[in-house]
């Protein structure tokens, strides 16, 4: 099925939010599906009625392999946000939350460094779950810091996700889960003491729309 196909399919429903998400875990890994379908709404003169969003884990940098028009289009596409996602505020945490390599944790911040140069529209997530106690609020600090040193306003612009235990994975949760998920208020805390040690009151009530990474 084409970016036209889908498109089609979307038009032909009675009832269109203006956001399209464009979703699949991380769209990124066929980085053309977004610039064809950006191409097929500028085909049919859609691209002011729709805003077009997309997820990204940031677990691979394709788009950096894209042909220079693609980017291109990307770049420019005014009604477009992507958002990615930090899955976790450490090392550690990061491994914790997804049993991949620490070693992932600095490529993350290194593949949204790079995005942050490319005039996307960009947004973050983090994910503050960890399997530890001490030294918790420290660890964020630092976090928000590592943000910082991408852009001054970046926390601003990044959402910590709460993350639940749903049905089907209840009987799967040892101990650390358990205690990580319990613990994820006293995180949300110290993201929060985070920024109000960095911020004035007047940017912390700014809409996020309205934060600026340029």
């Amino acid at each position: 099925m084409t970016a036209d196909d889908m498109l089609d399919l979307f038009l032909a429903e009675r009832q269109q939010p203006r956001v399209i998400d464009l979703t699949g875990g991380s769209p990124d890994l066929t980085p053309e599906w977004i610039a064809w379908f950006m191409e097929a709404m500028v085909k049919r003169g859609l691209e002011k009625d729709f805003y077009l969003w997309s997820d990204d884990n940031l677990s691979a940098d394709f788009f950096w392999n894209l042909a220079p028009e693609h980017k291109e289009i990307i770049g420019s596409y005014r009604m477009y946000g992507r958002v990615t996602c930090f899955k976790g505020f450490d090392a550690e945490s990061f491994a914790f939350n997804t049993a991949a390599s620490s070693d992932e944790f600095e490529r993350q911040l290194a593949r949204f460094s790079r995005l942050a140069g490319s005039r996307i529209d960009l947004y973050a997530y983090v994910t503050l779950t960890s399997p530890y106690r001490d030294d918790l609020e420290t660890r964020i600090a630092q976090f928000v810091d590592r943000l910082c040193s991408i852009h001054a306003n970046l926390p601003l612009r990044t959402v910590p996700l709460e993350i639940q235990a749903f049905s089907p994975v209840l009987p799967r949760l040892d101990t650390s889960r358990e205690q990580a998920l319990e613990q994820q208020q006293r995180a949300i805390t110290a993201w929060k003491e985070a920024l109000q040690k960095r911020y004035s009151s007047e940017e912390l009530a700014m809409p996020i729309t309205e934060v600026r990474l340029d």
